[in-house]
């Protein structure tokens, strides 16, 4: 028998061959590995890709909540409890249920706010990624009618005449302030997110007369001259000095208050549909639409001049006291009025007349101007206010006797109403004079040697879109009366506010968590997460805190 014995070169080629397999295995191996590894990234890509969508649909989806809970409360409605949107291809889900009492809080300047705490969630899966977002939440509400001049905007004050203002004073702007005699600003609360300018909007001209202003929680006095201003070096400082903390600027942080949004003046929007009573073109309709029948003479349509609108308007003209005895008076307390043919260019409009006596609390509410004339309100007071396009004061001796080139003379004449209205703004850079906050609510007489009484509120949110003519003076337009306007103390009542009245509402974050549902219990006004987190009191914190709760100590 032959045994074959392999040579070098066989054994050699052999060896290679070995070392070949081995590699291609560990290749092989390594290959796979690699595979896996890139599978393994890929699944973990998007997993982080999918948990990173459903954390934005997630808070996407609260913030949808707080929109809809401050829009529904705005326009006096029952606030959702749940809802869902589509974004995409996905549907997302969101919660959003009261957590323990209403409570009523102050702030550091004694405005009243009422806070509902609410807890709202939402929770999104995409394939394998999944994300949870719960916020705590004060849905707080402001009635505006606690300022007795409010502007959304730069404000203007500059009387000619003498004059008092009692209460508080809020400017989202600039205040431009003087006097043709003296202002007497009695008041701790004076503030604008602005500055406070001794001189004119309209052409930058130094204002004069003599500016008195409160020293806080004092019956002291103090000027405000010209020079010493907000635009003068050291004014931060020296207003402080000067005034306690009564008067504030945009330099001592002073910062915005939200405004009620009343985009719902016009036919089909909130108060239209809210109405116990809708007068349209002289037809009175209930809430169901239904027409109502009304003695004779309680509505009618009567012509006047309207001096500063240089023309004839026709005016729906509501006889309150007629309308009381007629058992239609709205039980809400809501009554809106309007003419289908009103309009900037033709600005006809609403006349309430002989409401000395109001049979309740009432609100009017009219996409075009509002004209009152005489006495209101002034026997046995109610809540009442008029939120309008323009708001407009006729006195007890008005007779649509006046025409153009005339000016009747008025009479002593007042009014006890909270108002909302629009005004015809200085623009930026200079021109025409709005007419300031002394003519907010505008007159059409000689009002020389008469006085206007006013209790209320004067707030200003909006431009008016009918009644557009510039502010004039004297001619066949008006003269000045004696203005004694005060802030109408029971509008501090809740109780007693006119039904209706505009808030300011926002939502104040109080405690929230991205990554699992966050667990509390409420006792006593405060909210206290679950398990082992500090205890936070909703009820007691600046405006502006705000702080992120993670319930896994280990994340960063």
């Amino acid at each position: 028998m032959r045994v074959h014995v392999p040579g070098r070169g066989e054994s050699e080629r052999g060896s290679v061959l070995l070392m070949v397999l081995v590699l291609s295995v560990v290749m092989a191996g390594l290959l796979a590995g690699a595979v896996s590894t890139a599978v393994l990234q890929s699944k973990s890509v998007q997993h982080s890709t999918n948990s990173l969508e459903a954390q934005g649909l997630a808070e996407g989806a609260t913030d949808i909540a707080q929109k809809e809970l401050i829009e529904t409360v705005a326009n006096f409605q029952p606030p959702p409890t749940s809802g869902a949107l589509k974004i995409g291809n996905h549907r997302v889900d969101w919660t959003a249920n009261p957590i323990g009492p209403t409570a009523v809080r102050f702030d550091v300047d004694g405005i009243r706010m009422t806070a509902q705490p609410y807890d709202i969630s939402s929770t999104v899966e995409i394939d394998t990624g999944t994300a949870n977002v719960t916020r705590v939440i004060d849905l707080t509400l402001t009635p505006v009618f606690q300022y007795m001049i409010f502007f959304d905007d730069d404000l203007e004050i500059l009387p000619g005449p003498d004059m008092i203002i009692e209460g508080r004073v809020h400017a989202n702007g600039d205040v431009y302030i003087g006097s043709g005699g003296t202002l007497t600003v009695d008041t701790d609360y004076f503030k604008t997110t602005g500055e406070i300018l001794r001189r004119r909007k309209d052409d930058g001209s130094t204002t004069g007369g003599t500016v008195l202003m409160k020293e806080y929680q004092t019956t002291t006095l103090q000027a405000l001259d010209p020079g010493a201003d907000s635009s003068s070096p050291g004014w931060t400082q020296n207003a402080l000095t000067t005034w306690g903390g009564s008067v504030q600027t945009g330099d001592h942080e002073v910062r915005k208050v939200a405004a009620p949004e009343l985009h719902t003046l016009q036919p089909g929007g909130f108060y239209d549909n809210a109405a116990g009573l809708r007068i349209v073109d002289g037809q009175a309709y209930n809430n169901f639409g239904t027409p109502v029948l009304l003695p004779v003479g309680t509505i009618t349509e009567k012509k006047m001049f309207d001096g500063r609108e240089g023309k004839s308007v026709t005016v729906t003209e509501v006889n309150v006291a007629l309308l009381n005895a007629s058992g239609a008076f709205p039980t809400n307390g809501l009554i809106y009025a309007r003419r289908t043919d009103a309009s900037a260019a033709q600005p006809n409009g609403i006349r309430l007349t002989n409401g000395a006596e109001l049979a309740a609390p009432l609100t009017l509410v009219s996409e075009n101007p509002v004209y009152v004339k005489g006495d209101f309100n002034t026997v046995n007071k109610k809540g009442a206010s008029v939120i309008a396009d323009a708001v407009n004061l006729l006195s007890n001796a008005w007779n649509d006797s006046k025409s153009a080139g005339s000016l009747p003379v008025a009479s002593d004449t007042t009014y006890n109403l909270a108002m909302v209205t629009g005004n015809v703004r200085t623009p930026d850079g200079g021109g025409a004079y709005s007419g300031g906050f002394e003519n907010l609510p505008r007159f059409h007489e000689n009002w020389s040697g008469r006085t206007a009484t006013i209790r209320g509120s004067f707030v200003n949110l909006y431009e008016s879109s009918m009644a557009t003519a510039p502010w004039r003076y004297g001619g066949d337009v008006y003269t000045a009366p004696a203005r004694d306007w005060r802030f109408d103390q029971d509008l501090l009542d809740p109780g007693l506010l006119p039904p209706f009245t505009p808030s300011a509402v926002y939502v104040r974050r109080v405690l929230w968590d991205d990554n699992k549902p966050v667990s509390f219990k409420i006792a006593d006004n405060r909210i206290t997460l679950l398990p082992n987190v500090p205890t936070y009191d909703p009820w007691n914190y600046d405006a502006t805190f705000m702080t992120k709760v993670m319930l896994d100590p280990n994340t960063k």
